[in-house]
């Protein structure tokens, strides 16, 4: 990354500084100033409320597509590099982990069943980048997942609908997102089906399952919560063989051709997330810019 751009980066936030000077600078920075910003304080103490939290899943008041509500104010703080720990969230942490069946799969409500894996997986993730990667019902979750997989392909909470081979997705980025958290999955060739799938799903741009690739997965939005460009190629590049391959490559040099001196812009507001500047789309966005880098760095290191 360029100097100059990487020196307008440390000059946002202390969160956004605390997760350029971990993730991209291999630096080992003091958390204390990233977690007392006050967007970050008001993500935690919503994590913590019955109506919006993690508490409120239990509840089924909490749906996977809400923003501002548990499952994307947890995969934010996991994403900018916060643990568990850190945050004070030990007691959520464990109220999720409660809805896990005795094969490892979760029933959460409202209507996530234990196949649903595209959903289940997201809270699970960001667990797993939380610090939680070794516990073991996490790493159960993990070994459950593999074994649902669809030989050659992916995971399809909807049971073949397209026919064998085929596979959902959003279930596909959605696992990948959590195993690519584990080095052996990385490098594991069971997973080649499900990256193919999303590889070939950039090709082809076929509809499955109302998933597609026009105009909405093209832009830069964060959280990608209906599946979007971003957050493939994230998942994607924790997997060597995804990176040597040329989809992987167009798909990345597709966001690069958005630059503008070294910087890149959402491409969606919302009236959520109105404290980050990914939420809206005047100004180039530190965070969007960071999250491309991110995915550079992971490229160019295989």
């Amino acid at each position: 990354m360029d100097k100059k751009v990487l020196d307008w980066l440390l000059e946002g936030p202390a969160w956004l500084k605390y997760a350029v000077e971990l993730q991209l600078l291999d630096r080992q920075p003091d958390v204390k100033p990233a977690l007392q910003d006050e967007s970050i304080q008001k993500i935690i103490t919503r994590l913590k409320s019955k109506d919006a939290g993690i508490p409120a899943i239990k509840n089924g008041l909490v749906h996977y597509t809400a923003l501002g509500k548990a499952y994307w104010d947890l995969f934010i703080l996991a994403d900018i590099g916060f643990t568990i720990k850190e945050t004070g969230l030990e007691a959520e942490a464990q109220e999720i982990l409660r809805f896990q069946n005795s094969d490892g799969t979760f029933v959460i409500p409202p209507n996530v069943k234990d196949n649903y894996y595209c959903m289940s997986a997201i809270l699970i993730a960001s667990l797993t980048k939380m610090g939680y990667r070794d516990e073991p019902g996490v790493i159960k979750y993990g070994r459950a997942a593999m074994a649902d997989q669809i030989p050659g392909s992916g995971w399809d909470c909807y049971a073949y609908d397209y026919g064998p081979g085929y596979s959902c997705p959003m279930d596909d980025l959605n696992v990948l997102m959590l195993v690519g958290q584990y080095k052996d999955y990385r490098e594991n060739p069971k997973l080649n089906g499900a990256i193919d799938h999303l590889l070939k799903h950039w090709e082809t741009g076929d509809n499955i399952y109302g998933f597609g690739v026009g105009s909405r997965f093209r832009s830069l939005q964060y959280p990608a919560v209906k599946y979007g460009v971003l957050r493939v190629l994230d998942a994607l590049s924790l997997f060597p063989y995804a990176i040597k391959h040329k989809s992987f490559t167009s798909m990345l040099d597709f966001v690069h051709a958005k630059v503008k001196d070294g910087r890149y812009f959402a491409e969606a507001d919302d009236m959520v997330y109105t404290d980050f500047d990914f939420s809206q789309t005047k100004e180039p966005s530190r965070w969007i810019t960071f999250l491309v880098g991110r995915i550079d760095k992971r490229a160019e290191g295989q």
